[in-house]
């Protein structure tokens, strides 16, 4: 055959012409993805809404745990947030309220919170929303590691904060996180 392949076997002889060997690899090329996944983008609202909304959850948690579980005040965790942007003066005193400091902590926190979540939306994009849960507890737990162990190098007070308390938030929130994309992400 001039224009196209000619395959022999001892049970048969196979010629296919140029257009046809086109039209196969063109179905060959589309394919469905597995069950469960999509094939879109990421969405970037829903990523953006779901880290907001597990921030703020974040936070609250924070707040709440840390006179109950930690016997320290309430707005240690801000001041310990707010000092990554204003410097450790803004550790002293950590038992009051400063809306200085707590608006640099909220501004950080949340922004770190959308960044984080975002980098977990691209993970669990086509996973189920049980396996997005699960990885996102997963990752939550790995960000306390690299917070609380790598970063305390450059904020040696982070190493305060290490404990029960904040590894139980960082796996909600990331958890939360994924849950609450993978609702948002029905389309």
């Amino acid at each position: 055959m001039a224009n196209g392949f000619s395959f022999g076997t001892k049970y048969a002889a196979i010629e296919v012409s140029n257009s046809e060997v086109r039209r196969i690899m063109a179905q060959a090329d589309t394919h469905s993805l597995p069950a469960g996944t999509h094939g879109h983008a990421l969405n970037w609202s829903a990523a953006i809404w779901a880290s907001v909304i597990a921030g703020l959850v974040f936070a609250a948690l924070e707040v709440v745990l840390a006179p109950i579980a930690r016997g320290a005040s309430p707005w240690m965790p801000l001041h310990f947030i707010g000092a990554i942007g204003l410097g450790q003066s803004a550790l002293t005193p950590l038992d009051t309220f400063d809306l200085k400091v707590v608006s640099v902590a909220v501004a950080i926190h949340m922004a770190l919170a959308v960044l984080y979540g975002v980098i977990l939306a691209l993970i669990i994009e086509r996973m189920d929303t049980a396996w997005a849960i699960v990885v996102g507890g997963i990752y939550g737990l790995a960000l306390y590691y690299i917070n609380f162990y790598g970063f305390s190098s450059v904020f040696p007070w982070w190493a305060d904060a290490r404990g029960a308390v904040s590894i139980f938030t960082h796996i909600l929130q990331s958890g939360l996180m994924a849950w609450i994309y993978k609702v948002m992400d029905k389309r």
